[in-house]
């Protein structure tokens, strides 16, 4: 039931654009009409944002970030509580100040990559702004 709070029903329409939805509490990109789960290491973006050249190396900078990020993350974690937990003395105190550098500098890691997948999706989607009107964009 908490999957179903964590939901959009808007449907971006089925154009050339990348666009971003939520699903079942599960993020999902959206390109002519089908969807691409994102999953933790960014999904397929690369392949979504192919026919914009500068948006592809973004989205594959964004994937090794979270590849990279995302298992440091949760290992650093992993340091931690097996050093709060099970370890004693000098050695937890090791084990915890290393798993809280891994943790944090996967966590770092993780928000690069996100940062890129979204840089990659706005250069793509501007790639395609000169076949649109700049008249019909609204303003702010």
């Amino acid at each position: 039931m908490a999957a179903v709070g964590c939901a959009s029903s808007y449907q971006p329409r089925a154009d050339a654009r990348v666009g971003v939805v939520i699903r079942h509490g599960s993020i999902a990109y959206t390109k002519n009409g089908h969807e691409t789960p994102v999953g933790p290491f960014g999904g397929d973006l690369e392949a979504l944002v192919a026919d914009a050249p500068a948006a592809t190396p973004l989205a594959r900078r964004a994937r090794h970030e979270l590849e990279a990020g995302v298992p440091m993350y949760v290992g650093g974690l992993g340091g931690v509580v097996v050093g709060l937990l099970v370890l004693s003395g000098p050695v937890g105190w090791i084990v915890i100040g290393v798993g809280a550098a891994t943790g944090g500098t996967g966590l770092c890691l993780m928000g690069a990559g996100v940062t890129n997948g979204i840089d990659a999706v706005n250069v793509h989607n501007d790639a395609l702004l000169p076949s649109v009107s700049r008249a019909a964009l609204p303003t702010r």
